[in-house]
């Protein structure tokens, strides 16, 4: 290291010599002595700082080292959250966090409608919104650069147009869990490996039967980034339950899904996929953009198309899309 010093020293006052010579020629050709004695003056100044600066940047980079590697967008969103968990005043969102006024359904589930009113006939037409939050518990968990938090996701589908049933909330979809997560900065060729998660989680629609819909689940997860596209994959088991009022929903539900996303100038495409990995490929995708309408809010259109939009409904398939207004993003 000592070599590097001196080395990037010699360079440093080799460079500003030449330029002091140089100059020295020029002040020498100054005819009124009180200018050429200015003049050198001056000089002496400029040089001195030149210097200064030169072996100040060469000791810098020997011991500092070259700059950081610039973050990418999920990186930044896990600085951002650890450094507002430490603000009491601040709950950190989860996932996106949403309302969407207006919603069309091509293919409403009209069985289950009439098992909850079974004189009047289901809306095509809804809102629907979601509410997810997390705290920080416990930062860096036995000093394992790990940390454990507990979060908290309700999606709602609201009639809201339906006056024949005085606007009923048609189903509600409660998401606790408790979240291990690791933060990693592995780059291969570019690509960053960006946290790797563990998770408890447990869903359910808080309804009794015959219209109770609930699992629980262990989930794994992996974030992948390069340059503007994250790419999380997750992979999830089903902790076997005595009393199962949803048997099949691994079949309709599969055992993981991967989540893409794109973020250019302010503008976010999401695009996440299901599938149960089976000859009939029953599955489902989603696909989300949000745009710039303010600097607080994002637009927001919401497409989905399969089974699994709603526990009610994970057995039905079915095709939405909805427009409305991202209070937070996902990057």
């Amino acid at each position: 290291m000592k070599k590097g010093i001196i080395f990037a020293s010699v360079i440093a006052f080799s460079f500003a010599a030449n330029v002091y010579a140089d100059n020295m020629q020029y002040c020498a050709g100054i005819q009124s002595d009180a200018k050429r004695l200015q003049c050198y003056d001056n000089l002496a100044e400029k040089q001195k700082a030149a210097q200064d600066a030169l072996l100040t940047n060469a000791i810098a980079s020997e011991f500092i080292g070259p700059p950081a590697r610039k973050r990418n967008w999920y990186q930044r969103r896990i600085a951002a959250e650890k450094k507002g968990s430490e603000n009491p005043w601040v709950i950190i969102p989860h996932l996106r966090n949403y309302i969407l006024p207006v919603t069309y359904s091509h293919r409403p589930n009209e069985g289950k409608w009439l098992e909850m009113f079974s004189e009047s006939a289901m809306d095509s037409y809804e809102a629907k919104f979601q509410l997810s939050l997390k705290a920080l518990v416990w930062n860096d968990v036995l000093n394992s650069s790990s940390d454990l938090w507990v979060a908290y996701t309700q999606e709602s589908w609201w009639q809201v147009y339906n006056s024949d049933e005085s606007a009923p909330f048609r189903e509600t979809n409660y998401q606790p869990e408790l979240i291990l997560s690791h933060d990693t900065d592995y780059n291969f060729l570019g690509v960053n490996l960006s946290q790797v998660a563990l998770s408890l989680n447990h869903q359910s629609n808080g309804r009794s039967e015959p219209l109770s819909r609930s699992w629980n689940r262990v989930i794994g997860s992996v974030v992948f980034e390069y340059d503007n596209v994250a790419l999380a994959l997750r992979a999830w088991y089903r902790i076997p339950e005595h009393n199962d009022d949803n048997p099949e929903i691994n079949y309709y539900m599969g055992y993981g899904d991967l989540t893409g996303i794109w973020r250019n100038n302010g503008h976010q495409v999401t695009v996440n996929l299901r599938n149960n990995l089976r000859s009939d490929n029953v599955g489902a995708v989603q696909v989300d953009w949000t745009f710039p309408i303010s600097n607080r809010f994002k637009g927001y259109i919401q497409y989905f198309n399969g089974y699994g939009e709603s526990l009610l409904d994970y057995d039905v398939l079915s095709q939405r899309i909805g427009i409305g207004i991202a209070l937070t993003d996902v990057l």
